[in-house]
């Protein structure tokens, strides 16, 4: 009984972690941003201010949201994001970790 238990545990986890591998490569709020690193914040590499700015577009868009007024404050990026012209947030990516939060 107990080791069938315990098989069931580990496919389930097996299950979760092959769900996460597949989503979507960058994503807000603490999720795993495997595109760039390989743990949510451990970084290899600075990402450049050109590319920092292409992905804050890219990810809000696909969202159905958009990103105007980037504005680079040394290693941090700022955006606002807007909706059907109302402003929702304004984010803070770090360029130096990958991580992006509101800051309201």
């Amino acid at each position: 009984m107990c080791r069938i238990l315990l098989t069931i545990l580990f496919l389930i986890m097996t299950a979760s972690l092959l769900y996460a591998a597949q989503k979507e490569s960058v994503a807000q709020y603490g999720d795993d941003t495997q595109w760039w690193c390989t743990v949510y914040g451990t970084r290899t590499k600075d990402i450049g201010p050109a590319e920092a700015e292409q992905f804050i577009e890219k990810y809000f868009a696909s969202k159905g949201l958009s990103a105007t007024h980037i504005i680079h404050k040394g290693r941090f990026v700022e955006a606002e994001i807007y909706k059907n012209g109302r402003r929702l947030d304004v984010i803070l990516f770090d360029r130096k970790t990958g991580r992006m939060r509101s800051t309201y």
